[in-house]
């Protein structure tokens, strides 16, 4: 039985019953496993760019005596070409690489697909990449774990491209979650750290007042 920790438990919870899964980046493939033991989804793609995590996920599917999974090795979502697929699945990766996973591949500009995408760090650069891009921020949570605060973001592609503000980048659309207020303290105190940390370097003025600013717009957001 594959039993999910609280960050990838968030990521399934977003998935609709009787979707079809690409996941990216599998590693194990614990997410399409606990999809398909909790008769969730029926078919999934375990796609990643090493070998090696991509026999991890056989054996986990194996162990679990679960069918319906493809392995793909594939660069991203490259190796999904001609496949049909309605939800994307990509966890545990930095937000820069989340973003260029969904830039390199043509097949993320479909509108009826659904994006589940959990950054690990850069949540911030990832909202200002997919908002610019034309995607959209449909549903947000967060999910706590070993003292770090993960934002997970079910997304869509309208094709509208928009400028979003410094705030909601760091901080997202999830301002009913229980675990907001912390991520908006967190962010004002590491933001103080840096503020200090400039106050006796030359030149560091206009550096500064954009610090003091952005903390304005977070405590205001």
């Amino acid at each position: 039985m594959v039993v999910l920790t609280p960050r990838l438990q968030a990521v399934a919870d977003y998935v609709e019953p009787g979707s079809i899964v690409a996941d990216i980046g599998t590693d194990h493939a614990y997410v399409p496993a606990y999809l398909l033991q909790h008769g969730i989804i029926r078919t999934a793609y375990a796609c990643d760019i090493n070998p090696g995590p991509l026999q991890n996920a056989r054996q986990t599917i194996a162990q679990n005596a679960l069918s319906g999974v493809e392995f793909l090795l594939s660069d991203g979502m490259l190796a999904l070409e001609g496949k049909q697929f309605d939800t994307v699945i990509i966890a545990g990766m930095g937000g820069e690489l989340i973003a260029r996973v969904m830039a390199q591949s043509p097949l993320s500009r479909q509108k009826q697909l659904c994006f589940i995408l959990q950054p690990m760090t850069k949540a911030d650069y990832l909202r200002t990449f997919l908002y610019r891009e034309g995607f959209a921020v449909r549903e947000e949570t967060f999910a706590a774990e070993e003292d770090k605060l993960y934002s997970i973001l079910k997304v869509f592609y309208t094709g509208e491209s928009v400028q979003i503000s410094n705030a909601y980048a760091l901080l997202g659309g999830a301002k009913a979650h229980p675990l907001f207020e912390q991520k908006r303290q967190r962010e004002i105190v590491r933001l103080r750290k840096i503020d200090a940390s400039l106050q006796h370097k030359a030149d560091s003025e206009p550096m500064r007042e954009e610090i003091l600013q952005l903390i304005k717009e977070i405590e205001e957001y």
